[in-house]
């Protein structure tokens, strides 16, 4: 057997086995929120409504298509999964690191699909991810440096009115 076949079908092993991990998780979790198993009991909070289908991308193995998540009569939140969840946080962050270690929001979503080939990330994808971390960025920029320093290595920073600064020594790196 060529390697090639033998590593798309470990492939596909993966996903079915994350696929079916992941519909038997969330049917236990639904049966402990509902307080009942198929049958009906005393202490049954809610009924069971059938399953809606729904995809995730999983840093593992790409996007898993098609699993079952149960229902119940009344909205029920998982711990497992958010309601409209269609990457796992993981993935978000495989994607932000892609980008950190100096890809563009295109070539991340190339290499992406590259790697996955069946990925739907976009760079527009990518984009909105790093959106999510845009406050933190602004926060540490907008932190005050105090004179505990000894020194100040600055990166990729342009610092407006440097010599306005009296009375300190400063230091400056490149």
């Amino acid at each position: 057997m060529p390697k090639e076949i033998f590593w798309y079908d470990v492939k596909g092993k993966v996903k079915q086995m994350i696929k079916e991990l992941l519909e038997y998780s969330l049917n236990k979790e639904l049966e402990a929120i509902l307080k009942a198993g198929i049958r009906r009991t005393e202490l049954q909070k809610d009924q069971r409504n059938g399953y809606k289908r729904r995809s995730l991308g999983t840093h593992i193995a790409g996007r898993i298509d098609n699993f079952l998540v149960p229902r119940a009569r009344k909205s029920v939140k998982f711990t497992l999964l958010k309601r409209y969840q269609k990457r796992l946080d993981e993935f978000d962050y495989t994607i932000l690191n892609c980008f950190l270690n100096g890809h563009s929001t295109r070539k991340t979503a190339k290499f992406f699909y590259d790697f996955f080939s069946e990925s739907t990330i976009s760079h527009q994808t990518v984009s909105n991810i790093l959106k999510k971390i845009d406050s933190l960025v602004s926060q540490f920029l907008k932190k005050k440096i105090n004179d505990d320093y000894s020194f100040l290595i600055v990166d990729a920073k342009y610092i407006k009115n440097l010599l306005k600064i009296k009375g300190k020594s400063l230091v400056y790196s490149v």
